[in-house]
């Protein structure tokens, strides 16, 4: 059950958040890609980082800036999480464990691209000083790169889309606020993403963590949900 009290200026920011967060991700991922600056598969099997390294050089600017973006994008995951845990009158395990999905999974990837920023200033201003500085370098990116994608690959993920989507979802089913194949569609990406991990028993099962996407424009449906919901609250 929804709450027909609920402050307008909240769901109308938890819809703006909602819908930034989706195209904060999704504009970060199709420029990084494109640009080779972020997804860097090679670290994965112990292949040589020095193309990421002249990726980065070649896009110092453009490395630097659209880091923000995940980083602005994630937190308006929690942002709309918390107006959502509120939003929703009726206290369900359902939704307690999405916000500790969104509690946990925010903050330590918001850490990790911290990290990673701090990585590409590191390699913008020593690489190229000397071959000595050279080697300790790419010996530091082959590190904090491999424990990056397993962070992005596993833990935000886990945390935010399974936990924290999937299981908002089902509260919001069982609140009946928004439509349900809308609340149907959150759970069914969280789960096709849950069996994805299965891939370190079946690697074929990989092929499934790209509903991760999805999950983007499901978040921005969302947002678009909250901002109908505010506009009905304030007419109210």
């Amino acid at each position: 059950m929804k709450n027909e009290h609920f402050p307008s200026a909240l769901l109308r920011l938890g819809g703006i958040a909602g819908i930034l967060a989706g195209v904060f991700v999704i504009t970060f991922a199709l420029i990084a890609d494109s640009n080779h600056i972020f997804f860097f598969q090679d670290v994965y099997s112990g292949g040589s980082v020095e193309p990421w390294i002249i990726n980065v050089q070649a896009s110092a600017a453009l490395s630097k800036f659209i880091m923000a973006l995940p980083i602005l994008g994630f937190s308006c995951f929690l942002i709309v999480g918390k107006i959502l845990y509120q939003y929703m009158e009726e206290n369900n395990w359902q939704k307690n464990l999405a916000i500790v999905g969104y509690s946990i999974g925010v903050p330590v990837s918001i850490v990790m691209w911290i990290l990673q920023l701090s990585l590409m200033n590191h390699v913008l201003l020593n690489y190229g000083q000397s071959p000595e500085m050279d080697i300790q370098i790419n010996s530091q990116v082959s590190l904090v790169l491999f424990f990056f994608h397993i962070t992005n690959d596993v833990f935000g993920p886990l945390f935010i889309i399974v936990l924290g989507s999937g299981f908002m979802a089902w509260a919001l089913l069982k609140a009946e606020i928004f439509p349900k194949w809308f609340c149907y569609t959150g759970m069914l990406i969280a789960l096709v993403l849950a069996i994805s991990f299965l891939s370190v028993i079946n690697p074929a099962l990989r092929v499934l963590s790209n509903v991760a996407p999805l999950h983007m424009l499901w978040f921005i449906l969302l947002g678009v949900f909250l901002l109908k919901s505010a506009k009905r609250n304030a007419s109210d």
